[in-house]
């Protein structure tokens, strides 16, 4: 049995917040490491020269992820000061979670980021700087990883509808990659609809060239097939099982009813 050790920790970086930085100085901070596809917490801990924990007690902090390539911010946060059980003030430490979210659009590279104090004086709010290490550096350093967790997939967008199917609108063939989906054999489908009244099938084949008479229906949860739908202005969710080559979506409407299925999202 391959035994592998996991650690349960949080990034803590230092942040000096004012004073000469001569004595006990600290040379360098360490790199932040966020993996896409998961949430990362980062504590930070605001000391002064002599390496003691500051009140924060009352202050506010930015937190901000700079691109390295166009030195744009692409991500900022507010620190949430964390109560250190002190009696008088809570001393130096404030943390920020990055989530699976914030990461959807970030290429796996490296990022400057910096945390800079936000200050009122009632009249007039500015920024301050607070630094990475006692040489008055302000800004430290982020990778983002992948592949170490699965990512999130981006849905297929289905909105063009011809006229080739078992109902008047009928849907591309979808690729359901079924190498991929062979586990718990899950698909989602997320359904926009405009004063819709009619009938939703969707269809799957086993065949990667498929006739007509290779497509069958598909049941979703609840065991409904086709899906129907009354006056319907709404966005409404469906899972269905099964391991299929290809999956189209076909939809009609009721006598008399002129409203549409604008789009469907899928994700397999």
């Amino acid at each position: 049995m391959q035994t592998v050790s996991r650690y349960l920790l949080s990034n803590v970086v230092i942040g000096y917040i004012n004073g000469y930085h001569g004595r006990n100085s600290k040379v360098y901070n360490r790199r932040i490491t966020l993996h896409k596809g998961v949430s990362t917490p980062i504590s930070f801990t605001f000391k002064n020269e002599d390496q003691k924990a500051q009140d924060v007690t009352s202050k506010t902090f930015e937190f901000n992820v700079i691109d390295s390539e166009t030195k744009k911010s692409v991500l900022t946060r507010n620190l949430t000061i964390l109560d250190d059980g002190s009696t008088t003030s809570t001393k130096g430490t404030a943390k920020v979670t990055i989530t699976a979210g914030d990461l959807l659009s970030f290429d796996a590279k490296f990022y400057n980021f910096s945390v800079r104090e936000v200050i009122s004086d009632g009249s007039t709010t500015y920024n301050q700087v607070t630094y990475a290490d006692t040489s008055y550096t302000a800004g430290g350093t982020l990778e983002v990883l992948e592949g170490a967790y699965p990512d999130a997939v981006n849905s297929t967008t289905i909105s063009s509808f011809t006229g080739n199917g078992p109902l008047s609108k009928t849907s591309s063939s979808i690729d359901a990659k079924p190498g991929l989906n062979n586990n718990k054999a899950l698909h989602t489908i997320a359904v926009y609809t405009n004063d819709f009244s009619g009938s939703l099938r969707i269809r799957g084949t086993m065949s990667s060239l498929p006739e007509i008479n290779d497509w069958f229906d598909i049941t979703v949860d609840g065991g409904s097939s086709p899906i129907t739908f009354s006056s319907s202005t709404a966005v409404t969710n469906y899972n269905f099982y099964g391991v299929y080559q290809l999956v189209r979506f076909s939809w009609g409407n009721d006598a008399g009813n002129t409203g549409t299925v604008d789009k469907i999202l899928y994700r397999q």
